[in-house]
């Protein structure tokens, strides 16, 4: 594998960084290139008000539904690539710790009237301990079959409600070697405190505040590059002070429409409302590749822009 020189990392992190300012600053261009995937969640696959798991609304709070109690729920068409190819998703959500339970997955979440086709559930403890609950989403070619895994080359996530309250810790955990390749969290003073831990795993944990749902600062976007698959590790706190049975929720925007209905309305207020990109290493690779955050870039600042610093990149290369 090619070395990579000193100049050439210099060179490098000038490119990165300019393209950062431009991103931080809100610029918005045209697109030219491929952009992450959008996902959206709302058809679930033999989940309907006959289904025997089936509860309109969930246990806890008695106010989030409809949703059902089974651990996977698969969905169909959750994006369209190009006509006529399409990919499909299963979600299993297995709750973790003593006393910890699955009270709902709910499909097709729509929060303020804003985002829709979000993926919730809502998870309870009946002791007052810590737990949590695995999250993983599948990936597979469309067409109902379940079986062929699709690699996605971009995503990105908007996780939402995060934030605990003063009887209650909450945090979701981003595993090493997920393929997680940058975040960002909320430009608040009450945002999200991100952890990079010994284990290679990332943290980002709640203020123990209760915010509302469309508050960054109970919230991450998070960027993975070349993944089938993606496990949010969603960690509570349930203290001594914690009415019981305590709930949980939290939420996944596949597609951040819950911050606009158009990029450009997006991009505006990723600036407004989010810190600055952080690129997190990819840890699937050699440590003598140079990381190319291209595509995070262009999500944010258009592809235009992006490809005409991976050509120079290429160029001096050569």
């Amino acid at each position: 594998m090619k070395k990579t020189s000193l100049s050439l990392l210099s060179c490098n992190r000038s490119i990165f960084l300019s393209a950062l300012s431009l991103a931080v600053a809100g610029t918005a261009i045209q697109a030219e290139n491929a952009q992450a995937i959008d996902l959206k969640f709302n058809n679930p696959v033999d989940a309907t008000s006959t289904s025997s798991d089936y509860k309109a609304l969930d246990s806890t709070f008695n106010r989030f539904g409809p949703g059902y109690t089974r651990p996977t729920l698969r969905y169909s068409n959750v994006a369209t690539i190009s006509p006529g190819v399409t990919i499909d998703a299963q979600i299993t959500a297995i709750a973790n710790g003593t006393g910890y339970t699955l009270d709902a997955q709910v499909p097709n979440y729509t929060a303020a009237g804003n985002s829709n086709g979000d993926a919730t559930f809502v998870y309870a403890a009946s002791q007052q301990t810590n737990g949590g609950l695995s999250y993983k989403i599948d990936l597979f070619q469309g067409g109902g079959t379940f079986s062929t895994a699709y690699v996605a080359p971009d995503l990105r996530f908007l996780v939402y409600d995060v934030d605990g309250e003063s009887t209650q810790g909450e945090a979701v955990r981003i595993a090493k070697d997920s393929g997680l390749v940058g975040y960002q969290v909320g430009n608040t003073s009450a945002a999200l405190t991100p952890t990079a831990d010994p284990d290679g795993s990332y943290l980002f944990s709640g203020r123990d505040a209760n915010q509302p749902e469309t508050d960054s600062s109970s919230a991450t976007i998070l960027y993975f590059q070349n993944v089938s698959s993606v496990n949010f590790q969603f960690e509570a706190v349930t203290r001594s002070t914690s009415p019981l049975p305590n709930g949980v929720f939290s939420a996944i925007d596949g597609d951040l429409s819950l911050l606009g209905s158009t990029q450009s309305a997006i991009d505006t207020a990723i600036a407004a409302q989010y810190s600055a990109l952080v690129v997190v290493p990819d840890t699937r690779a050699s440590a003598t590749d140079v990381p190319e955050p291209f595509t995070i870039i262009g999500t944010l600042i258009g592809g235009t822009a992006a490809l005409r610093m991976r050509k120079k990149l290429k160029a001096d290369k050569a």
